[in-house]
């Protein structure tokens, strides 16, 4: 009989003494379980790296419940809910390490979740599984959210889990990954793709960069642009209303971002006749992975489309990497399905499918 319990973790204040050997713990089944999804450790994270990130901050807090079998942590419940916007939403990543699945840990650790998010008056769960793909749709049966795009498969456990619980699938993300290797055809290949765009788009806007710290004389702009980022793009069925993002906000993530180990490359477009930003791309780069970067937001504004900003954009910024972090070896990104511009310009950049992720929603009673 499983004699497993289940219970609360305060992230530690700092990484010494005993109070963080149980959080370590916890971060080495959150790495365990990515390496066992994808069969390798570019998704992981250093413990310094984990420590910053799971902090609860001004606009976000956090709430770590844990599973432990005979005084061993084997399994995690990761709440994160905002603290100034969608005040009715919690995100929950379910964490059990494979030698200890088909134990019912993973529907205990869910109802736990669930009673955190009842009692901090929240009513929208949202959540995201992960499947690796080999190119190409998933094979066998597959389950498709209702707009159509993408698909997952059925027979993965979380989308087994997920459906019981009285979860929908309400949106199918496509991961995508560049190699940068051999590094010059890439870089050639991502040139000729910026040209064509600058060509295009030069006439009426110019980039700026920058690394790490917006410039101040953009950051009321740049403010602008993440908050728009938060519903612009496809949301499928998820209950997403805009961040409330502003110049306070913007530090904040940039010094817990620079805590955490990690660098970003930001490129923006400038409207030339209003000298605003209409357009902006990220990419994030860790000291603990150093052979991994993440693209994360690319947004133009929707009434300065069709000039190829977003190629222009991701170009110049993708340019930029292995001068700034010369260990970069891949770029991962994600993207919804049904965000088909988005997933062209990747392909044209030389992006290939490596898995998809489902977003799932439960509106609680």
């Amino acid at each position: 009989m499983d004699t497993f319990s289940i219970g609360l973790l305060h992230v530690p204040t700092s990484l010494c003494g005993e109070e963080s050997y149980d959080f370590a713990q916890s971060a080495g089944v959150s790495d365990a379980v990515e390496r066992g999804v994808w069969g390798h450790d570019d998704h992981g994270m250093d413990l310094p790296e984990r420590f910053a990130r799971d902090q609860a901050t001004a606009d976000r807090g956090f709430v770590l419940g844990v599973a432990r079998d005979g005084g061993r942590i084997v399994a995690n419940a990761r709440l994160k809910f905002p603290l100034r916007d969608n005040l009715q939403t919690v995100s929950v990543r379910l964490e059990v390490l494979p030698s200890h699945r088909r134990r019912g840990i993973a529907t205990a650790l869910l109802a736990f979740a669930e009673r955190q998010v009842a009692s901090r008056g929240r009513t929208v769960i949202m959540a995201w599984s992960d499947a690796p793909v080999q190119g190409g749709e998933p094979t066998g049966p597959v389950l498709v959210p209702p707009t159509g795009a993408g698909s997952f498969p059925a027979s993965e456990p979380s989308a087994v889990l997920a459906l019981r619980s009285g979860f929908e699938l309400v949106q199918v993300d496509r991961l995508s990954v560049l190699h940068l290797t051999p590094a010059p055809a890439v870089l050639d290949g991502v040139g000729r793709q910026e040209r064509g765009a600058r060509a295009v788009g030069s006439g009426n806007y110019e980039l700026l960069a920058w690394t790490d710290h917006c410039p101040a004389d953009l950051v009321d702009d740049y403010s602008l642009l993440r908050r728009r980022m938060s519903t612009d793009p496809p949301l499928g069925g998820f209950a997403q209303e805009e961040e409330a993002w502003d110049s306070d906000r913007i530090r904040r993530e940039e010094d817990r971002s620079l805590a955490a180990g990690a660098s970003k490359l930001v490129c923006a477009v400038r409207h030339r006749a209003s000298g605003r930003l209409v357009g902006h791309t990220i990419l994030q780069w860790s000291a603990s992975w150093p052979a991994v970067v993440y693209q994360e937001d690319t947004l133009v504004l929707e009434e300065h489309r069709g000039h190829r900003l977003g190629m222009w954009l991701k170009a110049a910024n993708l340019g930029r990497v292995l001068d700034a972090w010369p260990s970069a070896e891949r770029i991962y990104t994600w993207n919804a399905e049904e965000n088909s511009f988005m997933l062209n310009v990747n392909i044209a950049l030389g992006f290939r499918p490596a898995g998809h992720t489902a977003g799932w929603q439960k509106v609680l009673a």
